[in-house]
């Protein structure tokens, strides 16, 4: 039977709500009829929604509205990872909001989804300060339907396979969007002394330009959680966004508004997985920690010049003094 021979509320109806967004994509390329049922706003909606529940929220909606395509144009930004070489361009006119559109899940479990609008007005006192999203106030919890039970070890190792996020960033001025998450955790450590559970969520991108001068760096997510030893009930105590430099240190307002708009911009390609972002961000860790050694050894052989030229000026001192 021929494509065409299929009633098109059925093809609508019990086919394509059946496709995910990477399937239907392609399918709509290979027909002009199955482009035009394809494009149907309601299916790109109900997928957006089934992946992340976060689009929901009005805020969302009112700004994936103005997108090109409305929600394949969202699908089309928010689900590939751009791509990880940047070129920043600081003349970009700066956008004075940002929205989070924020979804964890543990298995098929969401444990917690929120939308944040963040002001990114250039003022000085932004452009100045280090840039950082928190989507929790201190000493806030949220609590979950996901329970865990025995032993510790094999509860950190659940989170690290099973625990996925997305975190996605919304332009409303140049109607772009992109996930700089990368999925699933790239480290997971214990905090020691609050023994709470610390899973960090990254993409790295090697930025060239006027800005960062061919430096990597790091959309970096942390996301602290707990389990109540009452009930093993796990808990979310803590999320947020920073952008940090080679170093590990936090970019202004100004610098990490360049590096995000550029990754809204920059070219989209089909992800690698987890398994490469976790290489790229131990790869940043590595060059990282070469750093360091290399300032720290510049340092000794600073403190030895230094060491070196009080001696001779103490001995010339004396010398002239005594004679």
């Amino acid at each position: 039977m021929a494509l065409t021979e299929i009633h098109q509320d059925i093809i609508q109806t019990n086919i394509l709500t059946r496709l995910d967004g990477q399937t239907l994509a392609s399918a709509g390329c290979t027909s002009s009829l199955l482009q035009s049922l394809c494009s149907d706003e309601k299916l790109w909606s109900n997928i957006c929604s089934s992946n992340w529940p976060s689009t929901d929220e009005a805020l969302v909606n009112q700004a994936i509205s103005n997108f090109p395509s409305g929600y394949r144009s969202f699908f089309s930004d928010s689900f590939p990872s751009p791509s990880h070489r940047l070129t920043t361009i600081s003349s970009q006119p700066q956008t004075s909001q940002i929205i989070s559109s924020v979804d964890l899940r543990y298995h098929d479990k969401l444990v917690f989804s929120k939308v944040e609008s963040t002001n990114t007005t250039p003022n000085d006192w932004f452009q100045s300060s280090p840039f950082r999203i928190d989507l929790l106030e201190p000493k806030e919890l949220i609590p979950s339907v996901v329970k865990f039970s025995g032993d510790e070890q094999v509860m950190q190792s659940n989170l690290e396979k099973h625990m996925t996020l997305s975190w996605i960033l919304i332009d409303p001025v140049q109607n772009r969007a992109v996930n700089v998450s990368s999925k699933k955790p790239v480290s997971v450590q214990r905090n020691w002394l609050t023994d709470e559970i610390e899973l960090t969520f990254s993409f790295v991108a090697l930025s060239g330009g006027s800005v960062h001068d061919n430096y990597y760096v790091n959309c970096n997510i942390e996301i602290t959680c707990g389990v109540k030893r009452t009930c093993g009930e796990l808990y979310v105590s803590g999320m947020s966004l920073t952008v940090q430099d080679i170093d590990g240190k936090c970019l202004n307002g100004k610098n990490s508004m360049v590096t995000l708009q550029g990754l809204t911009a920059a070219e989209r390609r089909s992800s690698g997985g987890g398994d490469e972002l976790k290489e790229r961000y131990e790869e940043y860790i590595q060059k990282r920690r070469e750093r360091k050694e290399m300032m720290e050894r510049r340092e000794r052989r600073l403190d030895m010049v230094c060491v070196a030229g009080g001696v001779v000026f103490l001995m010339a001192f004396w010398s002239f003094a005594l004679y």
